[in-house]
């Protein structure tokens, strides 16, 4: 036996159905999915903190190719990594120490990657180094205010322990066991000096340091502060650091007097529109210190994030390397080899001199 449906019947089905309809057809599929916006406010500062990441140590064997050595090292009671990759030339040009921001966290391989790789193929050894972390900025010292606690019992029983704060005892801090790390400058100085003990000291072979961001300053005052090195300094987009106690790019010009600078920038920089003016205030600082081997380059096309291949980098850094230093040094030291020997000056027998 069949029984009719009723038109209310229907309706009443329609009306419970359409909110789940609406709802599956609201569903975004995997496909539809929009991508994750490129945060260019903070290309550097790019440290990420995430629960359950592999340590960088599995990332790097993950991510490298076999013929880049990861080296590890230890200074100070703190672990970090160095990329080292061979030159693609029987005889290396030299070495190139690559000395990320100290903002970047564990971003910095992706900062390094275009150039050290690039700089390999033509000829470069390059070693990338592990940046510190920045020292925590430290909070201005305030005082409290006076804190008085009353009650009933004016005075203590004789079984009543007196209260820390009547008794003027300050409880233990838990982290009174703790040794905080040592400044980011000596910190810094440790990770470079034992970088360095990684690279040959070869004669007729330039030594380079290419800083990033904000390790320009710290580079630079490194430089100054061991002249034995003989190294040349390349800033890429040099930052201002904001750290307690950093050193000032203003404040080095002089001491770098000797030294090959190469300053390069990008402009417009997203999340730094004062680079442009930034790099003409650099510039003429350089100019007022008399130094007579800074050069200063702006590098095109505007920057739009660290990728595995840029090719103006690159070009441009190798450009400014050979022009401003390997074919400099090429004619010092042809000079040297050709220079006709002086000859004593001759005087007659029985001259008296």
């Amino acid at each position: 036996m069949t029984y009719p449906i009723s038109l209310n019947t229907l309706l009443l089905v329609a009306l419970i159905s359409l909110p789940a309809l609406a709802m599956a057809q609201e569903q975004p599929t995997a496909t539809d999915a929009p991508a994750p916006a490129t945060d260019m406010g903070a290309l550097y500062d790019l440290q990420r903190g995430e629960a359950g990441n592999p340590p960088l140590d599995e990332k790097l064997g993950r991510q490298l190719p076999a013929d880049t050595s990861v080296l590890t090292m230890e200074t100070g009671g703190q672990r970090f990594h160095a990329l080292r990759q061979e030159a693609e030339r029987a005889e290396p040009w030299g070495w190139i120490l690559l000395l990320p921001d100290p903002g970047m966290g564990e971003a910095w391989t992706q900062q390094v990657e275009a150039l050290r790789f690039d700089l390999a193929r033509h000829g470069w050894l390059t070693l990338a180094l592990e940046p510190p972390q920045p020292d925590l900025p430290t909070l201005p010292e305030r005082s409290l205010p006076v804190m008085k606690s009353f009650s009933q019992a004016s005075e203590p029983t004789a079984n009543t322990p007196p209260s820390p704060a009547s008794s003027g005892a300050v409880p233990a801090s838990a982290d009174d066991d703790t040794n905080p790390p040592a400044p980011f400058a000596e910190r810094f100085n440790e990770r470079i000096a034992l970088a360095l003990e990684q690279l040959p000291q070869q004669e007729n072979q330039s030594h380079i340091l290419l800083a990033f961001g904000r390790a320009a300053s710290w580079s630079a005052a490194y430089i100054t502060a061991h002249p034995e090195l003989d190294a040349s300094l390349i800033l890429l987009d040099p930052l201002a650091d904001t750290q307690p106690n950093a050193p000032m790019l203003s404040e080095l010009w002089e001491p770098l007097g000797s030294t090959r600078v190469l300053d390069l920038y990008h402009a417009p920089l997203p999340g730094y529109p004062a680079a442009a003016s930034a790099a003409r205030i650099r510039k003429a600082q350089a100019q007022r210190a008399k130094m007579e081997r800074y050069r200063q380059a702006k590098i095109a096309p505007p920057f739009t994030g660290w990728q595995p291949q840029m090719p103006w980098l690159t070009q441009t850094v190798r450009g400014v390397i050979k022009s401003q230093i390997v074919e400099p040094l090429e004619q010092a030291r042809a000079l040297e080899k050709y220079a006709l020997p002086t000859e004593p000056n001759q005087t007659k027998p029985g001259t008296v001199r």
